[in-house]
C-alpha cells in the first residue's frame, strides 16, 4: 500500500464550479502530450464520477488547451446541437433534444453553463458526438429535413425521384425509431435506407475531391452517410461495429472536421478500454471495443481514465438498489485506494515504476461495479478514484425562454 500513499495525486474537491486548479495541476505533466483522452464511467447513473468528470472537463479545457468534448451519443444529434448552440439556443436545452437524457444531471449542469460561457470565446468548447445510433430529438424533427435541405442545395439527383425520396424518408424514420432497440429495420427498409445513402455517399464523395476548398458542411454530411450505413446494418452483423464506427468517427472530428482540435471523449468505460484479453471476460476478450480503435490511431496520445469508487449505491428496484457497494477483497484496487481515506485520487498507470502487483491480474470495479480480475495498466492509462459513490441527480426541464 505503501506505492499508492506515496504516488497518486491527491484531488481535495471535485465541485464542478470550483476553478482553482491547484489541486489538479499535477495532471499537467501527466497528460502534456496526449491528444484525446477518454473521461470513462461505471455506469451511465453515477453522480459521483458525472460531478469528477464535469470539473475534469473544465480544466482539460482551461489548463491543457482541450477544445472538442464528443460523447457517447448521436454523429448528427450533436453535431445539429453545436449548431443550435451557436444561434444562441442554451446548452442544456440543446443537451436535451441530443445527448442521451441521463447525462442532463445536476452533476452535469455546470458543464453546459461552461459551455454556454465559452461558446463566443476564441476558443469554444466545441460539442460533438460519435455514435452512430440516433440519440435525441434532433433526429426525429430535423434530420430528414436538414438532409433534404443540403441536398437540395447541392441539387442532388436523389430529390429528382419523389416516390423514391418518400419512401426513403419513411424508411429512415422508421431507423431513428428504433435505434436504441434490438429491433432490426425490415429487408425492405434496409435496402431502401442502404441504396440510397450509398448513392448520397458518392455523390457528396465526387463534390468533396472535385473542390479544392471544401466545406464543412459537405464534409458532416459525407460522414454522416457512412455512419449511418453502419447504424442501419450493424444489427444483422455479430462483430461490435458500433464501436468500430465510433472510433471513424471521432477520427474524422480530429483530423477533419475540426482539425487538429485535442478531443475529450464522454463515454462508458466498456467503450473506452482496449486490450480485453488483459480482462477475465468473454465479452471483452471476443470483442475489439472503441479504446482499441483509438490506441491503433493515436498510440500514447490516446489516454483511458478509467473511475471506480469505494462506498455507496445507485438505482433501486422496489425496495433494494441496484448497485451497493461497501466491501472489497484485500486484492482489489479499491481496497488499496480506500486505505488512503482520501475523498479523491488519480493514479496514473503509465509509470515505469508500477510495483508487479499492480501490474499482475487484481480485482477491479471499472466496469458496472462488477468484480473483474484485470491487469488494469493493459487496459487503462489511468484511474480516478472517488471515496463516496452516489446517483445522478435528474434536471428537472426548465421552459426555454422565448
Amino acid at each position: 500500500m505503501a506505492y499508492i500513499k506515496e504516488n497518486t495525486i491527491a484531488v481535495h474537491d471535485m465541485n464542478p464550479s470550483n476553478e482553482d486548479y491547484t489541486d489538479l495541476l499535477p495532471l499537467k505533466s501527466v497528460l502534456k502530450d496526449t491528444e484525446v483522452i477518454g473521461l470513462g464511467e461505471q455506469t451511465h447513473y453515477d453522480g459521483s464520477t458525472f460531478q469528477a468528470k464535469t470539473r475534469l472537463v473544465k480544466f482539460l479545457h482551461q489548463e491543457l488547451g482541450y477544445g472538442v468534448i464528443a460523447f457517447e451519443s448521436g454523429f448528427y444529434d450533436c453535431y445539429k446541437a453545436w449548431q443550435e448552440i451557436q444561434n444562441g439556443k442554451p446548452a442544456i436545452a440543446a443537451a436535451r433534444k441530443s445527448i442521451y437524457p441521463f447525462w442532463i444531471s445536476a452533476e452535469t449542469e455546470e458543464l453546459f453553463k461552461y459551455i454556454d460561457q465559452q461558446k463566443n470565446t476564441d476558443y469554444p468548447l466545441i460539442m460533438a458526438g460519435i455514435d452512430c445510433k440516433f440519440s435525441g430529438v434532433y433526429s426525429r424533427e430535423n434530420l430528414p429535413s436538414d438532409l433534404r435541405a443540403y441536398l437540395q442545395s447541392t441539387k442532388s439527383e436523389a430529390l429528382k425521384d419523389t416516390a423514391q425520396w418518400l419512401e426513403f424518408s419513411t424508411a429512415l424514420e422508421k431507423a431513428i425509431k428504433i435505434s436504441d432497440y434490438h429491433t432490426k429495420p425490415s429487408p425492405q427498409d434496409t435496402l431502401v435506407l442502404h441504396q440510397t445513402i450509398s448513392g448520397i455517399l458518392k455523390r457528396v464523395t465526387s463534390r468533396v475531391e472535385a473542390n479544392k476548398i471544401v466545406s464543412q458542411e459537405d464534409l458532416f454530411w459525407q460522414q454522416f452517410c457512412r455512419s449511418t450505413l453502419v447504424e442501419i446494418t450493424r444489427k444483422f452483423s455479430s462483430r461490435q461495429r458500433r464501436d468500430e464506427q465510433m472510433g471513424s468517427n471521432l477520427h474524422f472530428l480530429r483530423n477533419d472536421l475540426y482539425k487538429d482540435k485535442k478531443v475529450i471523449v464522454w463515454a462508458a468505460s466498456s467503450h473506452l478500454t482496449y486490450a480485453g484479453t488483459n480482462i477475465e471476460s468473454d465479452f471483452y476478450q471476443q470483442n475489439l471495443r472503441l479504446g482499441d480503435y483509438l490506441k491503433k490511431s493515436y498510440g500514447e496520445k490516446y489516454y483511458h481514465l478509467g473511475f471506480t469508487g469505494y462506498e455507496g449505491k445507485i438505482g433501486k428496484l422496489l425496495f433494494f438498489p441496484l448497485i451497493k457497494i461497501k466491501k472489497h477483497k484485500e486484492n482489489s484496487i479499491e481496497y488499496a485506494l480506500g486505505q488512503t481515506k482520501q475523498p479523491f485520487l488519480f493514479l496514473d498507470l503509465n509509470r515505469q515504476d508500477l510495483p508487479d502487483w499492480l501490474q499482475a491480474h487484481l480485482i477491479a470495479r471499472p466496469f458496472g461495479y462488477r468484480e473483474m480480475s484485470m491487469r488494469l495498466p493493459q487496459v487503462m492509462d489511468g484511474l480516478f478514484y472517488t471515496e463516496k459513490i452516489f446517483e445522478r441527480k435528474a434536471l428537472p426541464a426548465v421552459p426555454e425562454k422565448q
